[in-house]
């Protein structure tokens, strides 16, 4: 949550020298995306100990948001700070950076969404 936080700075500072849409979209996703992940996985650390969940399926819903984050972490700044959106793994070097910390984000939060699901239904049954 405190890198989505800190990308507020540059965020403003392309609004405020109006620099070209891409530049503003690039850091508006990164500070609304990155701020919102941290407070989801706030929100999911208030009902992990709810979930009736083994402690493998607990450590695998934890990690992989903890990974998730680091990787749009890594992504959403640099691939802003570089104007490269990291959507397929062609092009120069940077692109492909933000391109893996994409992937990693992803799947990670897909992991962990689905182990939530999971522990959800299994808590209601």
């Amino acid at each position: 949550m405190l890198v989505g936080l800190l990308t507020g700075i540059p965020y403003s500072y392309a609004i405020n020298r109006k620099q070209d849409e891409n530049t503003v979209r690039a850091w508006r996703v990164a500070h609304s995306g990155l701020a919102m992940g941290g407070t989801t996985m706030i929100a999911i650390s208030a009902v992990l100990s709810y979930l009736k969940l083994d402690p493998i399926f607990g450590l695998t819903l934890v990690w992989s948001f903890v990974v998730s984050g680091y990787g749009f972490c890594i992504a959403l700044p640099y691939g802003a700070w570089v104007g490269h959106r990291g959507l397929s793994i062609e092009g120069p070097s940077q692109n492909k950076v933000v391109y893996a910390g994409n992937m990693v984000g992803a799947i990670g939060s897909l992991i962990g969404t689905l182990v939530l699901i999971f522990g959800c239904f299994k808590t209601l049954i």
